[in-house]
């Protein structure tokens, strides 16, 4: 009798009636599903690229040169203090107006052919290209926090034993970086995979696009929550990695983590 009264509750209360449908979740899970491949992939590719391209800008910024750090200086600077949203929006329907863009596409019309949801591969890879670039400016700094958390007299013992300053980087400074670097990093994938959400904004079927589609049809948000759990289920578990290797950072002998610079509101 309880158990009736409160399903009864449960389906008139307009909170959950709207927001906590068991029914249109059910009937939301399986199509919300097949959109969670494509954000693990929009983040993991992003990721990927972004880390050398953040780490030849972490290298711009420390250069003696103006010639190299005043155009990585005005690329990271620019990039994050827009938002992530303008920058989709922007470089997502800018890049189909450059003629070398246009002429790439004609030499290599493969590009044009349904992929993924009927979904042609340009659109994936000015996505990719949109989130990869925003993440370099972040990891640009990641790096270069990094980089100089590094004792200067790790670059002077390398030195004197007669390594070039490239080959210091390499086998030197670099490798120590990584290691303090490593749950910044993971981090910063982290907000990249929340990040992908962004691409609904230009129709990219991920998991956000998915949902406010069936929302749209069902005229209820409960897909929202559905999509919330598939966002979930990867940050919550990379969480707690994060959280371990930062306290064994912290246990290890002069080890400390370097902090993601802050992002401003996407």
């Amino acid at each position: 009798m309880h158990l009736e009264a409160l399903i009864q509750w449960w389906e008139t209360n307009p909170l959950t009636r709207i927001f906590f449908s068991f029914d249109v979740m059910e009937r939301a899970v399986p199509i919300i599903a097949e959109a969670f491949p494509v954000s693990v992939t929009f983040g993991l590719i992003s990721f990927l690229i972004a880390i050398p391209w953040g780490l030849a800008l972490a290298f711009m910024k420390m250069s003696k040169s103006r010639l190299f750090r005043w155009p990585a200086t005005v690329f990271v600077d620019i990039v994050r203090g827009t938002p992530l949203f303008m920058q989709v929006m922007v470089i997502y329907l800018g890049i189909p107006l450059i003629p070398e863009y246009q002429e790439f596409v004609r030499a290599n019309p493969f590009l044009k052919e349904p992929f993924l949801f009927g979904v042609d591969y340009t659109v994936y890879m000015r996505g990719l290209f949109v989130l990869s670039l925003n993440s370099s400016a972040y990891m640009a700094e990641i790096f270069r926090a990094g980089i100089q958390s590094i004792h200067k007299g790790q670059m002077e013992a390398a030195r004197s034993l007669g390594m070039t300053i490239p080959k210091a980087m390499i086998f030197v400074i670099i490798p120590q970086t990584v290691r303090r670097l490593l749950p910044t990093m993971m981090n910063e994938f982290i907000l990249l995979f929340k990040d992908t959400a962004l691409l609904a904004a230009v129709g990219i079927n991920e998991i956000t696009q998915r949902a406010r589609q069936f929302a749209a049809v069902e005229f209820n948000m409960s897909a929202y929550v559905v999509a919330a759990v598939f966002y979930l289920l990867l940050t919550i578990p990379l969480g707690r990695v994060v959280a371990v290797l930062e306290e064994r950072l912290e246990r290890s002998e002069g080890g400390r983590s370097v902090g993601r610079p802050k992002r401003e509101s996407t």
